[in-house]
């Protein structure tokens, strides 16, 4: 064979599993919302490795002026941080400028120059929003031409959370064509040296999907059949499912998809909050039905994740968990609901790592041999915060091979509510063959987990 036909070959293998084109080019880091700010091993040995200028020398975490504010001389990874998910320029600005002082019920909270002043980055603002990007995001003003000079010299940009409608907004035109800043933050991408990390946390996260999905819950996902409303960038202020009104049960349960950045690869969809706030394994499962998505990347709170385009890799840091949905061999069955047989699973945590186009885990910790349970583990509200990662933990290290969990039907103190015959949707989580557990440090690893939503 050809040299040339080689090449043919391996770029067509690679489109098909939707992994080829611009998204190739180098790293994303994916941020789960909810972070601590002394998360050091998300915020340094996570986003700060990745950008190759890590300094050389250790942040202190207390010091909120660790490196230089020159971008021509500092010798810290230089972060333009994007607060376009926030309501106005106004209120971005704050963020960036501003810590939220402690009070009697939480910490202080770090506002973004601080904050990445305090892991060894040198921050700098990007002040398109949504009332303001016709001119902050153009390349024939002022202010839309130091946004672009900051991209073309960043060595990281972290898109923060809020509404990632506003992201899109600030940065794609109505046609969903990127505008001038987008077109330079893609310049920058797509040279193809991987000298750019491209971050979001939260709703700056989803902003980096193809397509992303928004609004809703697991069981609203699910009952309403895997069907999201998908809109165009012009919809951008209201992103729940409209289609029976704005105060109708799908509008507040089920959601909608709206076209991304398109940095993660095609064959990958991210979702976040995963399962410290509330389950989103159905949200997840039923998002990457609609839209033709293989693959699903979910990720927990105070969690990041390191997608390495050029190695395929999804690598784990900070607190909690990344779970992965996987639905190549999973088969819809038929019912008034979005019910589905043989999706696998997987939870890593920090230290593992996910190749994603071969569908490998590896976990430093160690294989689980006898197990530790011997009773399953059944749960009650399957979609309750952590709910899902027990189920899928206990599974590895129980003598018995499956639990059931259960997503009882969600009854709201006032508004619209689910009819009476609403089914209680069941999750069976199944160890078989193809599964493997790892366990170390206190925490599980666990690789292909069977799944069946019924």
């Amino acid at each position: 064979m050809k040299k040339s036909q080689r090449r043919l070959g391996a770029a067509l293998c690679a489109a098909l599993l939707g992994l080829s084109g611009p998204a190739l080019a180098g790293k994303l880091f994916l941020s789960g919302g909810a972070y601590e700010d002394a998360n050091t091993d998300l915020f340094v040995n996570g986003l700060r490795k990745a950008t190759g200028r890590d300094a050389g020398f250790t942040p202190n975490i207390n010091s909120t002026a660790n490196c230089g504010t020159n971008w021509a001389t500092t010798v810290c990874p230089r972060i333009a941080v994007i607060t376009a998910a926030k309501d106005s320029y106004a209120t971005g600005l704050d963020a960036f400028q501003n810590d939220i002082p402690a009070s009697s019920t939480s910490a202080l909270k770090r506002g973004y120059y601080n904050l990445f002043q305090t892991h060894g980055f040198s921050p700098k603002h990007i002040t398109a929003h949504v009332d303001n990007y016709a001119v902050h995001a153009s390349s024939s003003t002022p202010e839309g031409q130091a946004n672009i000079a900051l991209i073309q010299q960043a060595d990281a940009v972290w898109f923060v959370g809020g509404d990632q409608a506003k992201i899109i907004r600030s940065f794609l035109t109505d046609s969903g064509a990127d505008n001038a800043l987008a077109a330079a933050l893609r310049a920058r991408w797509n040279n193809g040296s991987g000298n750019i990390v491209i971050a979001g946390d939260s709703a700056g996260n989803h902003a980096l999907n193809v397509r992303m999905h928004a609004a809703g819950v697991s069981y609203g996902y699910l009952y309403f059949g895997a069907d999201l409303q998908d809109k165009a960038v012009t919809d951008w202020q209201t992103l729940g499912d409209t289609r029976d009104g704005t105060a109708a049960l799908r509008y507040l349960e089920n959601g909608s998809t709206m076209k991304g950045l398109g940095f993660l690869p095609a064959g990958l969809l991210s979702d976040t909050h995963f399962d410290s706030r509330s389950g989103r394994l159905g949200r997840l499962a039923a998002a990457l039905r609609h839209m033709g998505v293989q693959q699903g990347l979910g990720v927990d709170e105070n969690t990041g994740v390191l997608v390495d385009t050029s190695a395929q890799t999804a690598t784990v840091y900070g607190a909690n968990r990344l779970l992965i949905v996987d639905t190549a061999n999973a088969s819809v069955q038929a019912g008034t609901y979005y019910k589905v047989n043989g999706l696998r699973v997987s939870l890593l945590t920090p230290g593992d790592r996910y190749t994603y186009s071969s569908k490998t885990v590896n976990s430093s910790k160690s294989a689980i041999g006898s197990p530790y349970y011997s009773s399953y583990y059944d749960s009650a509200d399957i979609f309750a915060a952590l709910e899902t990662s027990k189920s899928l933990t206990r599974l590895v290290d129980q003598s018995p091979s499956t639990n059931i969990g259960s997503a009882p039907v969600p009854v709201y103190s006032s508004g619209p509510q689910y009819p009476g015959a609403s089914p209680v949707i069941k999750l069976r989580f199944t160890r078989d063959a193809s599964t493997r557990g790892y366990y170390g440090g206190g925490r599980y690893t666990v690789d292909k987990a069977k799944v069946d939503i019924y």
